[in-house]
């Protein structure tokens, strides 16, 4: 019996474990004879499983070790002495039985003369430290194709598997003995692995696997050959697999539906597979610069359907299973492993009818009771697909789209090649169900998921440390795919400001990182799908798509596209193709180049504030920049960052906010240090001047106090619509944070943002609202929060009347950016009682009560949802949180239930919050695993949830470490929420020394623990400076009769 070293030890284990016991029994029965038995077998199964002399050598030791542990012996301690001298006189024959064995294992394995190397042998497996640790594949072998087979069996839920065979042509680089590549959780029998030269005939003598060896810690399955490889020739290397559908969101693994027809659940297999997950589902060298073609054929029961990402080739009958059949698939063009994708489903479809010139196939699956919420989907994706062909230049090279709704998916969506999967609500928007918001998040991620079809599958990065060249390109381009369909949503101004600003907050962490950062292991990979990949990628392509001006920027984008279509690049592979379309529409200097400037925002962690000091007399501005920092007591000097600053600005009587294109720049010496710039024909000194117009560039601007009160002069008048809408949302949140850090005086943050009374656009509101969101967390656990709570229904009460209320006017339905705007600041008028706020919806709640059936007929406005729910469960009973309960579960929309998962964590009952929080990871209790994350940080942002959710953190990290393994990264989510209301040092040192004795259950989230911890110094920080003053300008600015 040959089996690897480590069912050997198991194996060894359990018989060891058995003696023991029955050790205990007999000796504490004083009878001794029974358990010599035992004895004696375990140390057969320990020769039947040895393999070789390590192991036997290693095996013996360990064996050793337990008998004479302290642990064995404390076993039998309480024992009276006349028991603990028949023990010693018993364990005399365990020594010599160990002696014996070492002796003739080592005996048995020097004369084993069985020859290796021999086909038919049995090769050997080893689970061993490897000699080859380094966490990238080697580069002697690289695979041209892949034929995969895969059976997938959905027919047993109690046994859901998959078995398969995977053929890899192969061609040799470089000789080499051995073949690495990933392989984890797979069940592979060595015996069966075939190695052939296509050169060599059938007849002749195949090269054969002589032993295997699995590097677990970097996924490896390593091939020891017979015969070495040699280089230029080209090889077929055939593996079988097998394994289970796993339940982990990764890999090859199940999903489920239950038919609202016959209440049966039925069962799904799919793959997701990005960043380094291929390997769960079949042998591969499964990293992004390891392109091959791939020929995918799925076997399957015929009642379901197969999907890839190539168009069906052929179906055809399996010879050996009745009413099973292989569906075929075309051979890919050439991708990487982690764009590999699959499913085996029984989901109907919609077809997408349009007259588009570029012909693809275009088709959105679900399962068969959500069909109908696909036909929005099916109508976006073949126009934002059309629009990216035209601005690329590159017509998309596969004849078809398949766009899927997976009922249980980790990511938001997935951007394979050809067969894209998503969550249900990315993807599905059911009319007079979904809001407006959902409406535009499904756009949004389409569009994001399109551009991936040239940014990461046309174009792939080499390695993941450049991983923003897909996300950063992917969100910034989906701006510009749904401005262009629907222009009535002012997408790109949104999406641009709201990025900025979310970077803003967290850049100005020194825990934060560079857009392209070192990547030293797989498990370190999902930590930075964050906002600076995502985010910030797409800010900085922004502000240099301003600066290229419209004409270079596509040009070097085709450029780049065209010079490295199905291969791999780097970020320096675009500064090459955008410094040259650069020159060419002579928009950059020539003794400017795109990679000295972008290198500055990319390889550095942060973001610069500018500082601008005024001569007013001279017509003069010094400009200087330094790295912003949230941490006021870290030094902003020691960090020594320069950053290429494109200086757009206009002043008071230009007011020209279209000039987005640089009149200067702020310059990095050759030692990156910062060179001050002085600007000349500065306007007026009764005139003020704005920095970064439009915010086209990733910088605060710190202006002196003159200025400050020229800025605020205007926009407390009626000329405050001549400042753009994009710069009256950065004034605001440069005043508001810089306030923060106590850069300026609150005096100015104040005076400025009640200007807030006149204005009637979403983006200057969000802006305020989200820095005052934190302000918020903070104050509402001190006794001051009564004067915040009466400031906050002073500012809001104006806008709120302004919009209606509660209620739905035609004029709100016709125009997209008011309901965002009624929605935002509905929710924070309710949450501070503005004028009848609460009642409204309340009555609104209680109306859907009162319908003969809820879950078909809703009067509640669907743009207004959000937060009728969450306020109605804020101030209601058990009976309003029941209801919402089985409204969610009975539910077939996606973002409905979503909305309902976030309100039902609005209830200030402890004992309901903290049923929820044990429901949100328990399967049983309706909560998708992938929506446990919302529903526990439902809860936690709620001022009596928040201390429930923290000890229930603390009290289950090892729980939930074990809930969300493998994808361990998803524990960020639950840290977030809980640091960002600590506000004292004491939480600071209790977090701290959670995070410590906890280090290795939170090890794939390092980067978010140091956040989570820099996050409430920061708190603490501005508790201790601003507390006392915040206070004092809160009662200063309310009247009288407001207390």
């Amino acid at each position: 019996l040959q089996i690897d070293s480590t069912c050997a030890r198991y194996w060894l284990w359990l018989n060891a474990c058995y003696c023991v016991e029955n050790f205990e029994k007999t000796v504490c029965a004083r009878d001794s004879k029974y358990w010599k038995k035992e004895i004696v077998f375990f140390f057969l199964s320990c020769a039947y499983t040895t393999l070789n002399v390590y192991q036997v050598v290693h095996l013996i030791f360990e064996t050793f070790i337990f008998f004479s542990s302290s642990s064995f012996c404390c076993r039998f301690a309480p024992l009276n002495k006349r028991l603990q001298f028949k023990m010693t006189s018993q364990l005399r024959y365990i020594c010599a039985a160990l002696a014996f064995m070492a002796i003739a294992s080592l005996v048995l394995a020097f004369t084993d003369n069985e020859p290796i190397g021999l086909e038919g042998n049995r090769p050997k497996v080893q689970l061993v430290s490897s000699m080859y640790n380094h966490f990238r594949l080697p580069r002697s072998i690289r695979p041209q194709k892949y034929t995969l087979h895969v059976i997938t069996h959905l027919e047993n839920p109690e046994n859901l598997t998959f078995v398969g065979e995977v053929a890899m042509h192969l061609i040799a680089l470089e000789d080499t003995s051995n073949i690495t590549l990933h392989a984890l959780n797979l069940t592979i029998n060595s015996r069966e692995i075939i190695l052939r030269n296509l050169r060599a005939k059938e007849s002749e003598q195949k090269n054969c696997v002589r032993s295997t060896e699995i590097n677990t810690y970097h996924g490896y399955y390593i091939m020891h050959l017979c015969e070495p490889l040699r280089q230029g020739e080209e090889y077929i290397l055939t593996i079988p697999f097998s394994s289970i559908l796993n339940l982990n969101l990764r890999g090859y693994y199940r999903s489920s539906y239950v038919d609202r027809a016959s209440n049966q659940t039925k069962w799904l297999a799919v793959t997701q597979f990005e960043p380094a997950s291929a390997r769960y589902a079949f042998p591969c060298f499964d990293e992004p610069d390891f392109k091959a073609k791939f020929v995918v054929i799925l076997g399957h029961h015929n009642k379901y359907t197969a999907l890839s990402n190539m168009p069906l080739k052929e179906t055809r009958p399996m010879a050996d299973k009745k009413d099973w059949v292989w569906s075929e698939f075309e051979e890919s063009v050439p991708m990487s492993t982690y764009l590999v994708a699959y499913t085996v489903n029984d989901f109907a479809y919609v077809t997408s009818e349009t007259s588009l010139k570029n012909k693809v196939q275009f088709r959105t699956w679900a399962r068969p009771d959500a069909i109908e919420q696909c036909k929005y989907a099916a109508d976006v994706g073949p126009k934002v697909l059309q629009y990216y062909e035209d601005i690329f230049n590159i017509k998309f090279p596969l004849d078809k789209i398949d766009e899927i709704a997976i009922p249980d998916f980790s990511a938001g969506a997935m951007e394979n090649w050809g067969l894209v999967t998503y969550r249900e609500t990315a993807l599905l928007y059911a009319e007079n169900v979904s809001s407006l918001e959902n409406k535009q998040r499904v756009a949004s991620v389409i569009a994001h998921e399109l551009a991936h079809q040239w940014f990461g599958n046309l174009v792939t990065m080499k390695w993941w440390q450049d991983l923003w060249l897909n996300e950063g390109f992917a969100t910034y381009v989906a701006s510009l795919g749904v401005e262009h369909i629907n222009p009535e949503w002012r997408e790109l101004e949104k999406e641009s400001v709201g990025n900025t600003l979310a970077i803003f907050k967290l850049d100005a962490l020194k825990s934060s990182h560079p857009i392209s950062q070192e990547i030293t292991h797989t498990n370190k990979i999902e930590e930075i799908f964050d906002s600076i990949s995502y985010k910030k990628g797409s800010t900085v392509l922004r502000m240099m798509h301003h600066f290229l001006g419209d004409e270079a920027f596509r040009a070097g984008l085709h450029y780049y596209l065209k010079k490295h279509a199905y291969a791999n690049a780097e970020q320096d592979d675009l500064w090459m193709s955008l410094t040259e379309a650069a020159h060419k529409y002579r928009t950059l200097p020539k003794t400017f180049d795109i990679k000295t400037i972008m290198d500055s925002w990319t390889l550095q962690t942060g973001y610069p504030i500018i500082t601008v000091t005024r001569d007013y007399d001279r017509k003069l501005a010094k400009v200087t920049q330094i790295r912003y920092l949230l941490d006021t007591i870290a030094s902003r000097d020691a960090e020594r960052s320069c950053w290429w600053v494109p200086l757009s600005y206009t002043t008071q009587t230009e007011i020209d906010f279209a000039a987005t294109t640089p009149k200067n720049w702020l310059q990095c010496s050759g030692m990156n240090e910062p060179v001050t710039q002085t600007l000349k024909d500065m306007p007026d000194q009764n005139e003020w001047i704005i920095f970064n117009v439009q915010m086209s560039g990733l910088y605060k601007v710190k202006y002196d106090e003159r200025n400050w009160n020229m800025l605020i002069e205007t926009l407390t008048s009626d000329d405050y619509r001549k400042v753009h809408v994009i710069n009256r949302a950065h004034l605001i949140d440069d005043a508001l944070t810089l306030a923060w850090t106590g850069d300026q005086d609150y005096d100015i943050a104040m005076r400025l943002i009640e200007y807030l009374v006149r204005e009637r656009e979403y983006i200057p509101w969000k802006a305020a609202l989200d820095n005052l969101r934190d302000v918020n967390r903070i104050l509402r656990q001190t006794p001051e929060y009564e004067y915040f709570k009466k400031y906050m229904r002073k500012i809001l009460t104006p806008i709120y009347i302004y919009l209606g209320g509660l209620n739905v006017t035609d004029e709100v339905k016709t125009a997209p950016h008011t309901i965002l705007h009624k929605e935002l600041i509905a929710n924070w008028a309710c949450r501070f009682e503005v004028d009848d706020c609460i009642p409204s919806a309340q009555q609104y709640f209680k109306q859907w009560r009162a319908v003969p059936n809820p879950d078909e007929f809703n009067p509640v406005p669907t743009d207004l949802r959000s937060v009728i729910y969450c306020t109605s469960i804020r101030h209601g009973n058990e009976d309003d949180w029941q209801f919402l309960w089985a409204r969610y579960k009975n539910s077939n929309v996606a973002a409905e239930k979503r909305t309902i998962i976030s309100a039902l964590g609005c209830s200030r009952e402890v004992w309901i919050l903290q049923r929820y929080l044990e429901w949100a990871f328990d399967n049983e209790k309706h909560i998708r695993r992938q929506d446990s994350t919302f529903a526990f940080g439902a809860v936690a942002h709620g001022e009596i949830g928040f201390h429930l959710a923290r000890d229930y953190l603390i009290t289950n990290i090892e729980f939930l470490h074990e809930y969300f393994e493998p994808n361990g990264s998803e524990l960020r989510r639950l840290l977030s929420p809980i640091a960002s209301q600590m506000s004292s040092q004491r939480e600071y040192e209790n977090m701290r020394t959670f995070c410590e004795e906890n280090k290795e259950l939170l090890r794939k989230v390092e980067q978010g623990v140091q956040q989570a911890l820099e996050t409430i110094k920061i708190n603490a920080q501005w508790k201790e400076r601003n507390y006392n003053e915040i206070s004092r300008r809160l009662r200063s600015r309310l009247v009288v009769d407001e207390f």
